[in-house]
């Protein structure tokens, strides 16, 4: 049986639930397939793997589709789960209700009022089914972070690996920012760089990296493009977000920062402010996890969002923090386990060991933008920061 499946079962018991019901049509639903570990390819219709808390999983998939299904079963082991075909809606339902029988709450791809995209992932008809078969529907964020976003040794390896290649390109693109000012590059051209440097130490990303001069760094996802990307000049304001994991490694977890630079000695005194305001939230952020996990309490999502927040909002910079403190990270840059936020959404899912997040305040003004990004491991005792803070505006000398 696959470590996902075992983890959720473990997660069902010490939870008191009846099982985790995961539903996928068309690729709605990709946690059924991080599940099972890969996703069988061409299925057409409705897929449903219903994992009880002790025993061997089910699968119902239509009739045309369970030839694919039976190979990826024969790649992941047989024992993996049993495989029932149905042909009609009424046979399917009827599965559905024997798979269910006697099963009081279950755990599904739903959150109420659609609080948390990541986990609503189930329509609501297919609620509205199960429902009617007599069982009380729960949110599965937390069973689902459980089983599938826990970083391994292994995998925390790939990570710290990624995050120190990371921090040494940042520094070696302020370095080339330094020695080629005089020849008008651009920001297209230091990501450009970028990309290039990840290439020559075995990192891939799927985009990025941001590269934003002034007025630009204060759209917290500007990309920079060849017709359109600004001149680095003297006394420019420079952000740059860099994210990575390792090559040719699908189980390689990534990483994730954001330095702030200024082409000069002399930051103004509001850049200057608002580099304070953020980088006194991140630490603060930090502080009150590493404080209540140390107390032996858990920690909820919005909670650290809450302690960086309402620190840059007395410092006067409240309307300008516009975006969720952090994100989770995994095998994607933005994974599917808990996000620090308190604004974007209220998320109540916990800050479980194993668990990586970024925490990445940001402000801006306008004419620029502040963001300070690390990572960190949510291990037994407390959280680890696996990236180099950044502590003072990166001051390059041009």
């Amino acid at each position: 049986m696959s470590a996902a499946i075992e983890s959720a079962q473990e997660f069902l018991r010490a939870d008191e639930l009846d099982g985790w019901l995961l539903r996928d049509y068309l690729g709605a639903n990709p946690i059924l397939w991080n599940v099972l570990g890969r996703k069988a390819e061409n299925i057409t219709r409705p897929c449903w793997l219903f994992i009880p808390p002790d025993g061997r999983p089910t699968v119902l998939a239509h009739d045309v589709d369970t030839g694919r299904m039976a190979e990826l079963w024969s790649e992941l082991g047989e024992e993996v789960a049993d495989v029932s075909g149905y042909s009609s809606r009424d046979q399917m339902v009827g599965l559905l209700d024997s798979l269910l029988a006697n099963r009081h709450r279950v755990a599904m791809e739903y959150s109420p009022d659609g609080a948390l995209p990541r986990v609503g992932r189930v329509d609501a008809g297919s609620i509205e089914l199960v429902r009617g078969l007599g069982v009380e529907v729960v949110g599965s964020g937390d069973v689902l972070q459980y089983a599938t976003e826990r970083w391994n040794e292994a995998q925390l390896a790939t990570h710290r690996d990624a995050a120190r290649k990371l921090t040494r390109i940042a520094t070696d693109a302020f370095e080339f920012v330094q020695e080629n000012i005089n020849w008008k590059i651009t920001e297209h051209d230091l990501a450009e760089f970028i990309r290039g440097r990840y290439d020559r130490v075995g990192l891939v990303a799927d985009d990025g990296p941001v590269a934003a001069v002034d007025a630009h760094s204060s759209d917290p996802h500007y990309e920079p493009r060849p017709d359109a990307a600004a001149v680095i000049r003297r006394r420019s304001w420079l952000l740059i977000d860099l994210w990575a994991r390792q090559k040719g490694d699908p189980d390689a977890m990534y990483a994730d920062i954001t330095w702030t630079a200024y082409l000069g000695s002399d930051p103004s005194t509001e850049q200057r402010s608002a580099f304070d305001a953020v980088i006194a939230g991140r630490d603060a952020a930090v502080e009150l996890i590493r404080k209540k996990m140390a107390a032996g309490e858990p920690v909820q999502g919005w909670e650290p969002d809450r302690a960086a927040r309402d620190l840059i909002e007395k410092a006067g910079y409240g309307g300008q923090f516009v975006h969720r403190l952090g994100h989770s990270l995994g095998r994607t840059v933005h994974s599917n386990a808990v996000n620090l936020d308190d604004w974007e959404t209220h998320d109540t899912r916990t800050l479980s060991p194993g668990l990586g997040v970024t925490v990445e305040p940001g402000i801006y003004v306008g004419d620029f933008g502040v963001r300070s990004e690390i990572d960190l491991y949510i291990g037994e005792t407390g959280p680890e920061i696996t990236t180099d803070p950044q502590t003072e505006i990166y001051l390059i000398d041009v």
